[in-house]
């Protein structure tokens, strides 16, 4: 396929493209993806950002957004979606609409299109490519153009794992925990319905990847990516500030009510923490938690621990990250195993990372003894936990090993010229005008 013009790319995403002004990995995302795009200039690229409410990018932004301009981004204004149409209340209403062929409906988004319709009519772009937004894909599924989608989490799979926390809550009875189980196989067949309308999707988590394959999505695994640079120098910086005694622990960073953090935490406290306690002592190490947000109310009780800080935001994280000697990832244990930028962000500093074995599952980039200390067990994981801050050679041959795979597999760059490669396959646009 020929065109007589420059085709027309539209970026549809839930948040503003900058990376000043927020410590979001959506927004960050987003913008590199929109800022590698127009900088290869084989598209002429639009950009509109959609949600519940329309959102104004923040004043730090905006120079960012200036420069995307500079560049010959075009952005639209954003469109607010507001509440979906009324389904009526109860689990018959819900389950007439999967029967009827139509579980999408259950999504929001979904029906609601009509804003960006709008701009599609005028614009007329080529396709439409989505960022990490449910509501987005939810929306752009229907549009009359080439649907492109760079995913995150599955919407049901994030559902699923949120139903399991509300059912951890005392005040959770027997007939509300029996209709999250009949609803989740629902929201699941509406997901993976909305999902089956693009011609590609790429996620970010290869056993998400695969799980769409299996229903029926055009789906393949495209890694994450971290715009930092590599800190130089960090070995140095590490030997200059690490603390080892008492021992401190990275355990979170990003949003602390999180799905994936909230599993972590359930983790850290029930299964971890007790170990280390005996094999280290009490007192003798702690673990910091940065980000923002509350605890979900089912884990809040379990973060209670000396051991335990919660930070919030601190002025410099990357300072916090060089002074731990380890950098824990407690997720990816339960159900709800997900790719985390995480990672990313501690290659970039030569943290020693000890994870869980099944975050490889996601990322499989990840690999034992060479970028990171993985176990397959909360006793492994204490061993390993023990063994690192004893072994300053281990540690940092675990941060020049995350080191060398953030440089090889998870550049801007990288990524989005496979997105870009891609995105002409499928329109087969072998000659680019």
């Amino acid at each position: 396929m020929t065109l007589p013009r420059k085709p027309k790319l539209l970026i549809v995403a839930g948040v503003w493209p900058h990376v000043r002004g927020n410590r979001e990995a959506a927004n960050v995302v987003a913008h590199e993806i929109a800022s590698h795009l127009a900088a290869e200039a084989l598209f002429e690229v639009g950009y509109c950002v959609v949600g519940a409410e329309a959102q104004l990018p923040a004043s730090a932004g905006l120079p960012e957004l200036d420069a995307l301009r500079g560049r010959g981004l075009r952005f639209f204004d954003p469109i607010a979606v507001g509440p979906m149409p009324s389904l009526k209340p109860g689990l018959l209403p819900k389950l007439a609409t999967v029967l009827a062929g139509r579980p999408d409906r259950l999504l929001h988004g979904v029906d609601q299109h009509e804003g960006l319709s709008t701009v599609v009519s005028q614009w007329q772009p080529d396709a439409v490519l989505t960022i990490w937004s449910e509501l987005g894909g939810n929306m752009v599924g229907q549009l009359p153009v080439v649907r492109f989608n760079y995913a995150g989490n599955p919407e049901y799979k994030v559902f699923g794992a949120r139903a399991e926390l509300e059912r951890r809550l005392p005040s959770t009875g027997p007939l509300r925990s029996a209709y999250l189980h009949v609803l989740e196989p629902l929201v699941k067949a509406a997901h993976l319905q909305a999902m089956r309308r693009f011609d590609l999707v790429w996620d970010v988590a290869a056993n998400d990847a695969r799980e769409y394959k299996r229903h029926g999505v055009e789906a393949k695994y495209l890694q994450n990516m971290w715009p930092g640079a590599i800190l130089d120098g960090w070995e140095a910086r590490r030997d200059a500030s690490e603390q080892v005694s008492p021992l401190r622990i990275v355990g979170n960073v990003g949003n602390i009510s999180a799905t994936g953090n909230s599993f972590g935490f359930i983790t850290l406290a029930e299964q971890i923490l007790p170990r280390l306690v005996d094999r280290l002592g009490q007192g003798n190490f702690e673990i910091d938690l940065f980000g923002g947000g509350m605890p979900h109310p089912s884990v809040a009780p379990l973060l209670e621990d000396s051991h335990i800080r919660l930070r919030g935001f601190v002025p410099d994280l990357d300072a916090e990250i060089l002074a731990a000697p380890i950098f824990l990832v407690a997720n990816n244990h339960h159900r709800f195993k997900v790719g985390h930028t995480r990672f990313l962000h501690a290659w970039s500093l030569g943290a020693c990372v000890v994870a869980f074995a099944d975050s490889a599952e996601a990322m499989p980039e990840i690999r034992h003894g060479e970028n990171a200390l993985l176990a397959g067990t909360p006793h492994e994981m204490v061993d390993l936990i023990v063994r690192a801050g004893a072994d300053r050679d281990l540690r940092r041959r675990i941060g020049a090993g995350g080191v060398a795979t953030l440089q090889s597999a998870f550049s801007p760059a990288t990524v989005v010229e496979r997105i870009s490669s891609d995105i002409r396959a499928v329109m087969q646009l072998e000659h680019m005008p």
